[in-house]
């Protein structure tokens, strides 16, 4: 048995193997759909709301929720209930640079179609509990649209602390203002029932439509193994 320097030497390539092993960017395997799940998804969305408000007689795009493209016994949400699964879809496939923003987008894609199964009674989309007409199907709409839009409005705040891609970080950090303005300025008009409301509402998709587009441009199929201050302090201690 040798002494403590050749025991030394046989424990240290081992602890060094095992601090790259977690370095290295985690692998997944991609295919078409997933790598440009952020621009069909919303894309799918958008081209649903427009098609179905055609459907609906004076139906506006600056007054109105796009939720209510999808109430019950509209003959638009023929059209918008698809348009609605398909962006909850694109979110569940949504590839994302760390496990951390694939778990919150993951969130995000399930109240996305839970929003758009559980649906409002009436195109004006009735507040709960400060309309007496509103009904349990509306507060479940209600529900899952504010769980939807926290979960969108994290998302840039996560990716904007993300050590890589560098363009990234910095979209999401401009992003992450317009996305937490515009999320406010759609709770404060449909609070009041302002007739801009569905502009506020779009205003703050759109926001989220471009993260959305921007997180299937970085690096495809590569996920940091965790936070990147967790990362670079195994690689010092390496």
């Amino acid at each position: 048995m040798g002494g403590p320097a050749e025991t030394l030497r046989m424990v240290q390539p081992t602890r060094t193997h095992t601090t790259r092993r977690h370095d290295q960017c985690e692998t997944r395997p991609m295919t078409p759909l997933r790598r440009s799940a952020g621009l069909w998804g919303p894309l799918s969305f958008g081209v649903a709301a427009f098609a179905a408000a055609r459907r609906q007689p004076g139906y506006s795009h600056c007054s109105d929720h796009v939720s209510g493209l999808a109430a019950l016994g509209e003959p638009s949400a023929t059209l918008m209930i698809p348009g609605f699964l398909a962006l909850g879809a694109s979110s569940l496939l949504l590839d994302t640079p760390t496990r951390t923003l694939s778990k919150v987008s993951r969130a995000a894609g399930l109240t996305t179609i839970a929003a758009g199964l559980i649906r409002v009674s009436a195109p004006r989309c009735p507040q709960p509990g400060f309309d007496p007409t509103a009904t349990s199907s509306d507060a479940g709409h209600a529900a899952a649209s504010i769980a939807t839009f926290a979960l969108w409005t994290a998302m840039p705040f996560i990716a904007a602390q993300e050590p890589r891609p560098v363009w990234y970080r910095r979209t999401a950090r401009v992003l992450r203002v317009s996305t937490l303005a515009t999320f406010v300025a759609a709770g404060a008009t449909t609070r009041v029932d302002s007739p801009h409301k569905g502009f506020a509402q779009r205003a703050f998709l759109c926001s989220v439509f471009v993260f959305y587009a921007a997180t299937s441009c970085t690096i495809p199929g590569a996920r940091a193994p965790g936070i990147g201050r967790r990362t670079r302090m195994s690689r010092a201690t390496g």
